[in-house]
């Protein structure tokens, strides 16, 4: 194993010393709250498009003015760059900018008398900084960096980076040969009677032939691999599958990404790199930022964000005009807006014939849109786990010894196996299995007699599953998937109408045709509809539980002539059925799952009904399924097995898991109001040892402790309740007072649901929540909550006062799921041969790991390889990169070859785990265990999930909500969102 190999990291999460930026300076104005304030006004009280005109006017102008590395914050806390700029620049465009918000054009605003709020912001003070000024250690303690920090470090950590060139190799196997076998195990014998080899793969090495690609800084503080793209175009493969045009032409390329962070308790402010697949967009007018070549030796790759006019994105106009009259060299900026004003042409033909607009890629030029969302396209997202591995030895390489990285180490435990696992067996008894047409699904349906056991705990004594059809073939998958969920019930057939077939003796299925009800409009009387089968309901009937599984489709409705985008949401919302459905039975006191039978088209084409899939293939009703019984509180005994599996398993089968989601919603329409959603849920242990776990939950709402299932309902059935009852002012008023509320659900908690001596443990979303408890922030683990002067609560459930939590809580777990703000993990070789220089690389990994921290209490890393990239073949990348990714190969069944290209690849994820504020004698390895525990084995979900069970059923209510969206949740979407 050569020395670089050796040194490898785990993750990609490299300690910001003194040593990384030794030398570097960094030019700083750091205005005072009078300009802040006077600068709000400027920005006006227009709508989000217009406020955000003059910031976007501003940082374009200054970003191609002095060469890239500026960033203004939006709210016009500081001005940083690696360069000076001088007072006068800065009067001359902020004078303009102030012009422009009075409706003067660019010759009446240069004549403009200096306003008092541009010569404020000229007349601040540029300061001058060593950048290791604010990186020196402190004993037991973090630096505390200024967030301008945060942004400039990025920049001079990507210029270092692409100094040297990167090297990128594929992996190729060391083969052996090993006895082949038959079918029933025996040694497999040629027609001689010889013993017949074959060739198994023992390691892998690096193949030799290596080469070279550079990376060109860009103004973000990342690196693109700007002249190696990736595409069919630079991906030939002689005989490969012919494609259009405009599939031929799609490019992406390689991007690095370097964000400035920290962890709790590492000394160092910490560098996290990762990998990304940028993808280039076919047309400016729909993008929502470019990528811009500047040309010249050290100037960074501009990211340029594109402003909105209308249903379009164009070049800020503002920008554009001063920097022209400024003699600035504007031709780059002029083709771009050249390029948006063809392309508009091209929708306003193709709106006036009523086709769909067709746009093909151009070659790879100076100028690069990128994809507003992930799309069909022809090259896929993820970089490949191979790719982390060369970038960690290109940081090696170039920073050399000024690398040092924070260590991680696997904690020594093992998950209980899942009922998705798949099942371990030989290959000879699994191809007999598979010969004797047995289904060996990896789905995870929970066996009948634990969903009665969870109903019982629940109160009642029977479910009944209520499905809501219309088209045929979606009741066909719905009578499969029951099938399979229940494979020892009686056969479902051909059932009636209303008819109720009982799959157990306890639990049974209705299915009804209820197109109108389920049909999208703001017009139908559902109501009226309803009344066609409300007996299938059993209101009366107080021991029957009820939940229902419903068809949709998502509606084709569009943007009308000079819509509003906030306006169209809401006359979407009104219309489409799911919505409407679900705040109808909501209001009746039932929860629903809906379940897709219309796919929609791609690029214009009609959408399509989706056929019943084979058997074991149909994951998104078995999925609808399984969130059914999720929403319905089910539990079955996969949790209590989950945590049993621990060493100190009985400690942690007996706490109560709280999870508290918080978000905010967006303002009202008259922007005076913000709506705040806060949710608590509280998973129970069982009062008899093999009994059912039980779910509660508290929303403000409601008020107290209800069944999971009737929180459901009752949130649902009404609209996202206003923040108004408070009385602060600010933002950070705001968010102590969404604390409060959070102190009250617990205070009840503990006075009106937990036995005396019973602990609780409390979750939150460290990334979502940092506003709400400032005992969540990293800078803070070294203080403790005397030490911090802030009137805000140090941690959930320490309140003070008269209706504040009795008893503290045993723990609170911060969770964090943020991709910018948490390690990504490297293959590194497990073990290595000297003589034969095999190395045994661990691709991936899914184990809990444990961070080497300098000081007070370690964390933990749990790493997740989406269900979705295995789906799709997304080991693909643990061998090559995208360079060397084969395009595939078209033809008959028998004779197609994988399309490399396009396929996803993995992106691992990661969990942040770190408990905090833990009482004495409680086990913090303990309930980092359990935590990881949690997000293994979920209630009803299929795989593992970012977030543990109460955190995740309280984000999902939210989720759920009519005035939410169509969504699954983050963190079962995999990591294609990160790519660009």
């Amino acid at each position: 194993m050569t020395d670089s190999i050796a040194s490898l990291p785990s993750t990609l999460t490299l300690r910001c010393t003194p040593a990384l930026v030794q030398g570097q300076k960094v030019y700083v104005r750091i205005f005072s709250r009078s300009v802040r304030d006077e600068w709000q006004k400027v920005k006006g009280d227009g709508d989000d498009g217009q406020k955000n005109l003059p910031y976007s006017t501003a940082l374009t102008y200054l970003k191609f003015k002095t060469g890239g590395y500026v960033h203004l914050h939006p709210y016009l806390d500081y001005l940083v760059s690696l360069e000076k700029i001088d007072d006068a620049t800065l009067r001359h465009v902020f004078r303009c900018i102030v012009g422009y918000s009075k409706g003067l054009s660019t010759d009446q605003a240069i004549l403009l008398d200096v306003p008092p709020v541009a010569d404020a912001i000229a007349s601040t003070p540029e300061q001058e900084f060593e950048m290791t000024r604010f990186l020196k250690p402190a004993q037991g303690k973090q630096p505390r960096c200024p967030d301008w920090m945060y942004v400039a470090v990025p920049w001079v950590i990507s210029k270092r980076l692409a100094e040297q060139q990167f090297t990128i190799y594929d992996l190729v196997p060391i083969t052996e040969q090993v006895p082949a076998k038959e079918r029933d195990g025996s040694l497999k014998l040629d027609a001689d009677g010889e013993q017949v080899y074959k060739n198994r793969t023992s390691g892998w090495k690096a193949n030799p032939n290596k080469r070279k690609v550079t990376y060109l800084p860009d103004s973000r503080g990342g690196l693109i691999a700007w002249d190696h793209p990736f595409g069919r175009k630079y991906n030939i493969r002689d005989g490969g599958t012919e494609v259009n045009a405009a599939t031929k032409a799609q490019y992406a390329m390689s991007r690095i990404s370097v964000a400035m962070k920290t962890e709790p308790n590492v000394a160092d402010p910490v560098i996290f790199l990762d990998a990304h697949v940028t993808r280039v967009h076919n047309n400016m007018v729909s993008a929502k930022s470019t990528h811009v070549y500047q040309g010249s030796d050290g100037l960074p790759i501009l990211y340029t964000e594109l402003t909105r006019n209308g249903n379009v994105r164009e070049v800020n106009q503002r920008a554009l005009e001063l920097l022209a009259r400024d003699k600035m060299d504007v031709s780059l900026l002029q083709q771009l807006q050249a390029r948006v004003t063809q392309e508009r042409a091209v929708l306003e033909k193709a709106a006036a014939n009523g086709e769909f607009p067709s746009f093909i890629t151009p070659d790879a030029g100076d100028i690069r849109p990128l994809m507003p969302v992930n799309d069909n396209f022809a090259v896929g997202t993820g970089p490949g786990t191979l790719h982390l591995r060369l970038l960690a030895e290109h940081v090696t390489k170039v920073l050399g010894e000024k690398a040092t990285w924070v260590d991680f180490t696997v904690e020594p435990m093992n998950f209980e196996p899942r009922p998705t696992d798949k099942q371990k067996m030989s290959p000879q008894e699994r191809a007999s299995r598979i010969e004797a047409g047995e289904l060996l699904h990896t789905i995870g349906f929970p066996p009948p007699e634990e969903i009665t056991a969870s109903v019982n705990a629940q109160g009642f004594e029977q479910l009944r599953i209520v499905c809501l059809w219309y088209r045929h073939s979606t009741r066909l998958r719905m009578i499969n998937a029951l099938s399979l969920a229940f494979p020892g019930g009686a056969p479902i057939g051909d059932p009636k109408p209303g008819e109720e077939v009982f799959l157990t003796p306890s639990i049974s299925v209705i299915f009804r045709k209820a197109e109108r009800f389920l049909s999208h409009g703001d017009d139908i009387n559902r109501a009226v509809e309803f009344k066609a089968f409300e007996d299938d309901f059993a209101d009366s009937d107080s021991h029957v539980m009820v939940g229902l599984w419903c068809e949709t489709e998502i509606p084709a409705l569009k943007k009308k002539e000079g819509e509003k985008r906030a306006a169209f949401l809401l006359r979407k919302e009104r219309y489409d059925g799911k919505f409407q459905v679900r705040r109808f039975l909501a209001k009746k006191d039932f929860v629903c799952q809906f379940t897709k039978g219309m796919k929609p088209g791609a690029f214009g084409n009609p959408a399509a009904e989706i056929s019943p899939p084979k058997p074991g293939k149909d994951h998104a009703a078995y999925m609808a399924l399984l969130d059914l019984y999720r929403s319905l509180g089910i539990i079955d005994q996969r949790l209590a097995r989950a945590l049993a599996k621990d060493k100190k398993g009985n400690e942690a089968g007996e706490l109560v898991y709280c999870g508290i989601h918080a978000r905010r919603q967006t303002k009202t329409a008259d922007g005076k109001h913000t709506k705040r959603i806060i949710i608590t849920t509280a998973l129970f242990p069982p009062e008899e040892e093999g009994s059912a776990w039980t779910m509660r939950a508290w929303t403000p709402l409601i008020g107290a402790w209800v069944p999971y299932r009737e929180a459901i309902t009752a949130f649902h059935s009404s609209d996202y309740a206003l923040h108004v009852d408070g009385k602060g002012e600010t933002d950070k008023e705001r968010w102590a007072e969404a604390a409060a509320q959070v102190e009250d659900a617990l205070a009840s908690l503990v006075s009106d649901e937990l036995e005396p001596g019973m602990g609780y443990v409390v979750m939150v979303d460290g990334h979502a929540c940092r506003r709400m408890w400032t005992g969540l922030h990293n800078e803070n683990q070294s203080y403790q909550e005397e030490d911090i002067n802030d009137p805000r609560t140090w941690l959930p459930g320490y309140g003070k006062g008269k209706n504040a939590p009795r008893r503290r809580p045993a723990a609170v777990i911060r969770m964090n799921v943020d991709s910018d703000e948490v390690p990504q993990y490297v293959p590194v070789p497990r073990e290595s041969d000297p003589v034969t220089e095999k190395e045994s690389i661990l691709f991936a990994s899914a184990k809990l790991h444990r961070a080497e921290v300098d000081f007070g209490d370690p964390f933990w890393i749990l790493f997740n390889i989406p269900r979705n990239y295995q789906a799709k073949g997304g080991d693909l990348g643990k061998t090559i990169t995208r360079w060397d990714a084969d395009p595939g190969k078209g033809g008959e069944e028998g004779e197609r070859e994988t399309n490399e290209l396009k396929s996803p690849w993995w992106a691992i994820t990661a969990t942040e785990i770190y408990p905090v504020g833990v009482a004495n004698g409680v086990d913090r390895t303990m309930l980092a265990r359990a935590t990881a525990r949690l997000c293994h084995q979920t209630i009803a979900w299929a795989d593992r999930s970012r977030y543990p069970v109460p955190l995740h059923a309280a984000k999902q209510m939210d989720l759920d909500h009519p005035q939410y969206r169509r969504s699954a949740p983050p963190e079962e979407q995999g990591d294609e969102a990160s790519d660009e």
